[in-house]
C-alpha cells in the first residue's frame, strides 16, 4: 500500500500490477487485488473509509464496471488495477456467491 499526500489530502492505494499467472480464480483474484482493503471477508474497513463489498447493493454489471475502474463515485479512493474484464467478472462472481452480496 502506498500513501500520497496531495494538497494536504492523504490518499492511499495499492501499487499492484498484473496478477501473477497462477492467480486465476475469483477468490484468488479477490485476495490479490481486493482483500488488502476490503478484507478477505468483504467487511471493508470503516475507519479507513473502505466500504464493505459483501453487503453491496451494486448489481453484477455495476460490480464489474466498478472493478474495472468505471463509474467510480465522486471522492472514491479505489485505485485502478491492471485487470481485464474476465478477471473483473470472476471477482464479481466471487463477491456475489462466496461473500454473499445481495
Amino acid at each position: 500500500m502506498s500513501l500520497l499526500v496531495f494538497g494536504g489530502i492523504m490518499l492511499s492505494g495499492c501499487d499492484k500490477g498484473s496478477a501473477p499467472p497462477e492467480v486465476r480464480t475469483g477468490a484468488q483474484l479477490y485476495g490479490y487485488y481486493c482483500a488488502e482493503c476490503h478484507q478477505s471477508s468483504g467487511d471493508g474497513a470503516f475507519l479507513r473509509g473502505v466500504p464493505p463489498v459483501r453487503y453491496t447493493s451494486l448489481t453484477y454489471r455495476e460490480l464489474v464496471a466498478r472493478i474495472l475502474g468505471h463509474n467510480q463515485p465522486k471522492g472514491s479512493k479505489m485505485p485502478a488495477f491492471e485487470i481485464n474484464k474476465p478477471q473483473a467478472e470472476a471477482i464479481a462472481i466471487h463477491i456475489r456467491r462466496q461473500l454473499k452480496a445481495e
